[in-house]
């Protein structure tokens, strides 16, 4: 996915400056809540190549979604069974 469609899509940007993570950089990433407890979080702004971000759930650690058909259907699941 491109940071555009993050940003269409309604993920918050979330910086990180290095005097809170004390790694030598500031980075960022956009996240965002589909249900009750339930956050979609994208690889950070260091990690990210070519503007290809992707999007992951620590609540759901095997989801990996790298494609806006793949958001689509991943919403789509959810909504159905459970938000």
């Amino acid at each position: 996915m491109t940071e555009k469609e993050l940003v269409d899509l309604g993920f918050e940007r979330v910086e990180i400056t290095d005097d809170e993570s004390q790694n030598g950089y500031d980075y960022y990433y956009y996240q965002k809540e589909m249900c009750s407890g339930l956050v979609l979080h994208s690889s950070d702004s260091v990690d990210t190549k070519n503007n290809d971000w992707i999007l992951r759930c620590f609540e759901l650690p095997s989801i990996n979604i790298n494609t806006r058909d793949h958001y689509d259907q991943f919403l789509e699941i959810m909504n159905n069974i459970t938000c």
